[in-house]
């Protein structure tokens, strides 16, 4: 390559770059100094890096860790903020230029969403989800490699911009689970079991349910080679509706459990009144509830009721989860262990009788 080929190609390279920046001046960067917050604003931004208007100056081997969100106080909500690494690679009077350091698998693309027009896309929320996503994308290439392209697909077009918001929330709070798995860099994930997840689990009502879906996919990540065994888990939590969870997470969650002389996890009878079934299911129609109910126990994930008619009104039920729903709200909750090390339950003590 020649010498005028080599400097075009450079001059081109810079033009992108600098094509790529944009002022964003509703956009900061927050810092720490031990305990203490600092506050810094963002000049412009580029998928590559910032500029930040701060009298702070880092030597250009030093890792910052930076939380980008919209000015103002510290936003408490993840989806509000987002935590980056970023080193020194400039500084002049006004500031100092940082480069992001991002994984090779990263997909930071800004002002590429097909939703809007780039010059629309400084805002911080367009940002910052921008930043989640590409994130997200990078975990699940990690835990799900044969499913990238389907993956990138998926969240690079296919989900509308609420569909998108909740399957990135799967994806980085279980990653956030994962974290504290010793065998974490060897675990994966089937892909057809992740994009299930990813498309149903896109349809979340509220944040409980995002993250059931998340610890689904993170006790989804194992060992073996396309283990398929929390498909009928997907199943099943794919059929709940905001409702159905809460009853069915207070069922779980208080419910006495033991372990039966044959060493099933069962749970004791858990009976509620109608009064109270209609505070944890946050709505007021018995007869829906009733319903309710008995979807949640043709999944199998409660007890059967004894009914006297159909879809009567109910005055009390006992709730009790089987073993089935014992199960499935373990792995909801991202837990990978014995159903017994998850409801603190004691081994079963078998009596004999000892010949004298």
């Amino acid at each position: 390559m020649s010498l005028r080929d080599t400097l075009s190609k450079k001059s081109s390279l810079f033009d992108r770059r600098k094509a790529g920046r944009r002022d964003t001046p509703s956009l900061a960067a927050y810092h720490w100094d031990g305990a203490l917050a600092n506050q810094s604003s963002i000049r412009d931004i580029s998928s590559s890096g910032a500029y930040l208007l701060t009298e702070k100056r880092w030597s250009s081997d030093q890792v910052i860790s930076l939380t980008l969100q919209r000015k103002g106080p510290l936003a408490r909500a993840p989806q509000h903020r987002y935590a980056v690494q970023a080193k020194a690679v400039r500084s002049d009077k006004e500031g100092i230029g940082v480069e992001f350091i991002m994984g090779e698998d990263s997909d930071l693309r800004l002002w590429e969403s097909p939703l809007k027009a780039a010059e629309d896309q400084t805002e911080p929320e367009d940002i910052l989800s921008e930043f989640r996503a590409a994130a997200a994308i990078s975990f699940l290439r990690r835990k799900c490699p044969g499913g990238s392209k389907e993956i990138r697909e998926l969240l690079r077009g296919r989900l509308s911009n609420y569909r998108l918001e909740s399957a990135i929330e799967i994806a980085l709070h279980a990653e956030e689970i994962l974290v504290f798995e010793a065998r974490n860099g060897k675990l994966t994930a089937s892909p057809n079991i992740v994009l299930r997840i990813l498309e149903d689990g896109s349809w979340a009502e509220n944040e409980q349910i995002q993250r059931f879906w998340a610890g689904l996919l993170a006790t989804s990540c194992t060992t073996e080679k396309s283990d398929q065994s929390s498909m009928v888990f997907v199943d099943m939590l794919s059929q709940l509706t905001a409702p159905h969870c809460r009853i069915f997470a207070a069922a779980c969650a208080n419910a006495a459990v033991f372990e039966s002389e044959h060493g099933t996890i069962l749970s004791h009878p858990l009976n509620y009144s109608a009064e109270e079934i209609i505070r944890i299911a946050g709505i007021h129609d018995l007869v829906k509830i009733d319903r309710d109910l008995e979807h949640l126990a043709d999944l199998g994930l409660l007890v059967k009721r004894s009914r006297s008619r159909f879809f009567s009104q109910i005055h009390d039920a006992d709730i009790a989860p089987t073993n089935l729903g014992l199960q499935l709200y373990e792995r909801c909750n991202g837990h990978r262990g014995s159903l017994q090390d998850f409801y603190s339950v004691a081994p079963a003590v078998v009596s004999s009788l000892v010949a004298v």
